[in-house]
């Protein structure tokens, strides 16, 4: 009887781990859909996927980081700086090279105070409207970016073998603690089983 007792219990945790590995395995596979018997079976992921990555846009567009966010740090950002390196770059190389260019005679009056009041005179004009300028780019981000569709594609251009492969990478130990706890419910239901056939 005893002998029985532990048969059933193996074979219930048996069954419970068996059920939850197949369980979890039937979030991605089979990818395409397949027929059983008249019964249509596709796993979960796959043929929700498009659905998965919209809910996923969604929740990083409205909880986690929108274009809102982003524009409202690159309006914090003091860009004075980047500002000298953009202009001294365009005065010392484009704009002396399409003036040479265009008027060669003009290289000889091209010197360095020159080139430095060109320099300080665009500088000015740029930081006088720095405010105007920061906020067409936002503005322009604002309509043309869409964080949300950009995440769609992105998880859509993934492969499913991909995404199999860093999900079960991530939730590697979470999974396998969900097959545990299938084991050990098996084997409880197989006790109890046992306990209500054997007073029975």
């Amino acid at each position: 009887m005893l002998l029985k007792g532990i048969l059933i219990v193996l074979i219930g945790s048996l069954i419970g781990w068996v059920t939850n590995f197949f369980a979890i395995k039937m979030l991605f596979r089979p990818y395409r859909e397949v027929s059983i018997l008249g019964i249509k079976i596709q796993g979960l992921i796959p043929k929700r996927r498009k659905e998965i990555a919209e809910s996923i846009a969604e929740t990083i567009d409205a909880e986690l980081i929108s274009m809102k966010d982003i524009t409202a740090t690159l309006d914090s950002i003091e860009i004075e700086d980047e500002i000298d390196k953009i202009v001294d770059a365009v005065v010392d190389i484009k704009l002396k090279k399409e003036i040479i260019a265009k008027f060669p005679m003009a290289g000889m009056f091209l010197n360095g105070s020159l080139m430095d009041k060109i320099k300080a005179i665009v500088k000015e004009a740029i930081e006088e409207n720095k405010n105007e300028f920061v906020g067409m780019v936002i503005n322009k981000l604002e309509e043309n970016v869409d964080i949300k569709k950009m995440v769609v594609d992105k998880m859509e251009g993934f492969s499913l073998d991909y995404l199999e492969e860093m999900t079960f990478k991530i939730a590697k130990n979470e999974l396998r603690h969900i097959e545990a706890v299938g084991a050990v419910l098996g084997a409880v239901i197989g006790a109890l089983q046992f306990g209500v056939s054997y007073f029975l």
